[in-house]
């Protein structure tokens, strides 16, 4: 199995209000593989109601399952107005997906089969048939066929309730439970099927900062990616602050760039959202 162009770390959550929950993605911008390219767009909304994607593994290979995803929802009105459920958008994507890798052709001078991608990519949305946050995880076997594996709801709500996908996962898996053991002494630290008061809000954000900025993992970098996906149907990106630079989907944007989206900055461990001021509205009355 190749593993070159691979891109890192991803996490997804549930974050739990009074009435209503949120489900959060956040992901590192660095694909790796010969050189680093610190500005590439890893959390995608897909054009159909409170669902995206998120993409680590072979860049090419998730790259490819990204764009068969947008135009599979294209395809079919079911998909691009959320008609259809989620689960039968995943299970669509495994078929077409694999069966569009059997098309690879002009292989290297003496090979016979294509090499087997490193993918790791995760499906995730709201589905309103079952009134709940739901993700689907798909990588190849190592027979070659796409595995789609609908991630457990403890993983994305209890206890610790957090999924980690990518090449850093295990690494971000041992810094958050750390993170979950100094503010949660009473969570319990084995028990995956009873549900526990652990409020997680930014904890994963915090765990992958700690990882883009460490230098022994040079496979995770450049700025933070935040989305969130509503019960209401709707899909937030959001613009990331540090210090005095705006980057969206990993890209640096320019002091002349106008933008809508909010803007999300980190202090101390909290996030802090606000409205762009950087909008044209923004200009009005000043």
């Amino acid at each position: 199995m190749k593993e070159y162009g691979t891109m890192t770390l991803v996490a997804i959550w549930v974050q739990q209000h009074r009435t209503l929950s949120e489900l959060v993605a956040v992901s590192d911008s660095r694909i790796s593989g010969g050189e680093s390219w610190d500005s590439c767009p890893k959390i995608v909304p897909l054009p159909r109601p409170a669902t995206a994607i998120a993409m680590s593994g072979d860049a090419t290979t998730a790259y490819a399952f990204q764009l068969q995803a947008i135009n599979a929802c294209l395809l079919l009105d079911g998909n691009e107005s959320g008609r259809t459920d989620i689960l039968y958008l995943a299970r669509k994507l495994r078929d077409l997906y694999d069966d569009s890798r059997r098309n690879v052709g002009n292989l290297p001078v003496g090979q016979t089969e294509a090499d087997i991608p490193n993918l790791d990519v995760v499906l995730f949305g709201w589905s309103w048939r079952r009134l709940s946050y739901e993700a689907y995880s798909f990588k190849y076997s190592r027979h070659g066929r796409i595995n789609m594996t609908r991630i457990k709801k403890w993983e994305l709500l209890n206890p610790y309730g957090v999924y980690f996908a990518g090449d850093a996962s295990n690494e971000a898996k041992s810094r958050f439970r750390k993170i979950i053991r100094d503010r949660y002494p009473s969570a319990p630290r084995k028990d995956r099927n009873k549900y526990v008061n652990v409020d997680i809000r930014w904890e994963p954000l915090e765990v992958l900062l700690q990882i883009i900025e460490d230098e022994k993992m040079r496979s995770v970098g450049g700025v933070p990616q935040i989305m969130k996906i509503y019960q209401n149907g709707l899909t937030e990106t959001f613009v990331w602050r540090s210090g005095e630079k705006d980057y969206f989907g990993g890209r640096e944007l320019s002091d002349t760039e106008r933008f809508d989206r909010r803007v999300a900055t980190m202090s101390e461990g909290k996030l802090s959202l606000q409205y762009s001021d950087h909008s044209i509205a923004s200009d009005f009355g000043r």
